[in-house]
């Protein structure tokens, strides 16, 4: 596994944990954690043993997004190569076949906004403040808005864009950019729940299940509908299916062998 500078991982029970820890930049991402975040992502998605990830901050803070030292000052390839590691990173959920969650504390502004709508789930602790405030410094957050769109979709996202107003948890729920409202203090506990439940389901159906929902979102009504099909009729084919359906029918707890 990679070593990557202001990330700690940790790996329990089928659900790798990345954790953000930079609280002298409120947890702000530099390129080499953009690029860092997106290669774990990867390598937790080809591991056979991880079920799914968690992505969180520390010190009371999910992220603050981009330290604009990273492009201040800096040359059209250096500016060039830094958002393309923030599209990289924002674009590897949804390439692995892995549930990713993220798990919100605190500010999770701009960047942080941006990599919360592109997780597959997210959830956040009362009190936590998100927005995309980068029109305010002569801004538009345009790597972020691919996500925000399919997270809350397009008008929304350009409400959020243009006015580059902050706003708290409720109404994230209420909008669909979390997906669970926890307590103050039950983040960890609401997380492990969501974590837990998808680590004791059928690898076989998460993973295939996550690979076609991203595949028909671009597809057209009729062709999804189709193509959907042909993967029911695989996965019903899986060894895990018909697990499920005899312990179902036993009455049982499934045993599923990922395959």
């Amino acid at each position: 596994m990679q070593k990557v500078d202001n990330v700690e991982v940790t790996v329990e029970q089928g659900i790798a944990t990345l954790r953000v820890v930079r609280p002298e930049r409120r947890n702000a991402l530099t390129n080499a954690m953009y690029r860092g975040l997106a290669g774990l992502i990867a390598e937790f998605g080809k591991d056979e043993t991880v079920r799914c990830i968690v992505v969180k901050g520390s010190n009371g803070i999910f992220t603050s997004g981009s330290d604009i030292s990273a492009f201040l000052d800096k040359s059209p390839i250096e500016r060039e190569g830094h958002f393309g590691l923030v599209a990289e990173l924002f674009t590897a959920p949804s390439l692995i076949s892995k549930p990713v969650i993220a798990a919100v504390s605190g500010h999770a502004l701009g960047g942080g906004t941006g990599l919360v709508a592109a997780c597959d789930l997210a959830v956040a602790e009362e009190g936590a403040e998100f927005g995309l405030p980068e029109v305010d410094i002569g801004l538009w957050p345009c790597t972020l808005l691919p996500a925000v769109i399919r997270a809350v979709g397009a008008r929304r996202a350009y409400e959020l864009a243009l006015l580059g107003r902050r706003f708290g948890a409720e109404e994230a729920l209420r909008i669909g950019l979390i997906h669970e409202l926890a307590p103050k203090g039950g983040l960890d506990a609401a997380t492990t729940r969501i974590a837990g439940r998808i680590a004791g389901l059928s690898p076989v159906a998460v993973q295939m299940g996550k690979r076609a929902f991203y595949e028909c979102l671009d597809l057209e009504f009729a062709k999804a509908t189709w193509f959907m099909g042909r993967v029911m009729a695989l996965n019903s084919a899986s060894q895990d299916a018909r697990e499920g359906i005899r312990s179902f029918l036993e009455k049982r707890k499934p045993s599923w062998v990922g395959a």
